[in-house]
């Protein structure tokens, strides 16, 4: 901290992923961090997620232990047909570490949560469970519980999640979460199961993440607990099972099958191995105007600022950087107001460009078979601007994966906030 920053108490609403990476990051520069949120227990619950150098690096920095996890790390992407499983293209992440200053880990949900909360609470960040936060008076500012606990801090910051009580209030806009018509099966199989069988045994064996396109749907799959456990993500067009109310709903076996049973073998058997899961309604919602309220007090951060569908693997991430710049501006900001400005100028323009973008892919991805799909899968094959997957361009790969959200003066030119699109 400089001499003329001075060491601020901190309130973080929401002690998901993006809340715990920012009071993290700020509790080591020597602020004084407070996190609230509703849950009476941290429990496992969720499946994979991924970890990419961008955030990775700064999660090893601040001492978390990614490395003594249950984990794999991926050598590559490989997206292959829906009907045959014959491959469009191979993407190697051989050398991200030497390229990208970190490893692209696959990961449990649980278990990327459990090590930051030891980080978090090894660095003598005060986390407080059973706050369910039903208000705001940004004016202090405090967040306001549903016992009428007055929550306070000089700086408060709204990390949510996609439900966001904050983010109309602060923004002073309504929140019209938008339907993207998707719905993501969620699923994780036991990793001995894949061995049994020949066809299946090299996605546990080999840390590669494998992703197969059709019509109206797209699979991701990736082994995790250092191949204990299979993850499978399947987004696929919406067939009315989620409503306005309820985004989260069981999923049924025998469903999965009926609708992939056209699908390549090695794809159709995990369907089968499939045990019970949920299905998610994909929502988003447009670029915010801002994200600090006028008082100059209050920010948002994580999915609370920018909701990320899940087609880049980029929604934590994003969160994670969002907490690493936040640190550095309060670091070298005395005044409040203007650090926040910095942190919104810096964040919300990379951020934007990556939720388009993953706007984009959901289209990409989804392409009906035919010639708009013959020549994606050619394009595919190029390391050029117009290969339309994001990362299957080297420099936007640099740009995505390399990036520092800590180094702020890399930022004053180069184009960090606009990579090379087609």
């Amino acid at each position: 901290m400089s001499e003329s920053a001075p060491s601020r108490n901190i309130l973080i609403v929401g002690a998901g992923l993006g809340g715990l990476c920012a009071s993290l990051a700020l509790q080591r520069k020597g602020h004084t961090v407070t996190v609230i949120d509703s849950v009476a227990e941290f429990v496992e619950a969720g499946a994979g997620i991924r970890v990419p150098p961008n955030s990775a690096r700064l999660l090893l920095r601040w001492g978390v232990d990614l490395n003594g996890m249950r984990k794999t790390i991926s050598t590559g992407y490989h997206f292959v047909r829906w009907e045959d499983g014959s491959t469009i293209a191979r993407l190697p992440f051989l050398n991200n570490e030497e390229t990208h200053g970190a490893p692209y880990y696959l990961v449990h949900r649980a278990d990327l949560h459990a090590a930051l909360l030891k980080a978090v609470l090894d660095a003598g960040v005060t986390v407080h469970k059973n706050q369910r936060v039903v208000d705001y008076d940004f004016s202090i500012p405090a967040a306001i519980t549903a016992e009428g606990t007055l929550w306070k801090g000089e700086l408060l910051i709204c990390a949510d999640g996609v439900k966001s009580i904050s983010r109309p209030l602060l923004t002073g806009q309504p929140d019209r979460p938008r339907d993207t018509g998707d719905v993501a099966y969620r699923i994780v199989i036991r990793g001995e199961e894949l061995l049994k069988d020949p066809e299946l045994a090299d996605l546990i064996n080999k840390p590669v993440t494998t992703s197969w396109c059709g019509p109206d749907a797209h699979v991701v799959g990736y082994p995790i607990r250092d191949g204990e456990l299979y993850n499978v993500v399947v987004c696929a067009t919406s067939e009315g099972e989620t409503t306005d109310e309820v985004w989260v709903v069981e999923g049924k076996n025998e469903e999965l099958c009926k609708r992939f049973s056209t699908w390549h073998s090695q794809f159709y058997k995990l369907c089968q191995l499939a045990p019970s899961f949920q299905k998610w309604r994909l929502c988003d919602l447009p670029v915010l105007s801002t994200w600090i309220h006028p008082s100059g007090q209050t920010i948002l951060l994580g999915d609370s600022a920018h909701v990320m569908l899940p087609y880049l693997a980029q929604g934590a991430a994003q969160a994670c950087e969002d907490a690493g710049t936040l640190s550095q501006v309060l670091s070298q900001y005395a005044d409040l107001s203007e650090a926040l400005k910095q942190y919104e100028s810096l964040r919300r323009p990379r951020a934007s460009v990556i939720q388009s973008m993953t706007r984009q892919h959901q289209y990409i991805l989804h392409i009906d078979d035919g010639d708009e799909q013959v020549q994606r899968d050619k394009i595919m094959k190029q390391d050029t601007p117009i290969n339309p997957v994001f990362w299957g361009f080297t420099e936007r790969r640099h740009w995505l994966f390399s990036h520092d959200a800590e180094n702020l003066e890399i930022r004053k030119g180069g184009g960090w906030e606009s990579p090379v699109i087609n």
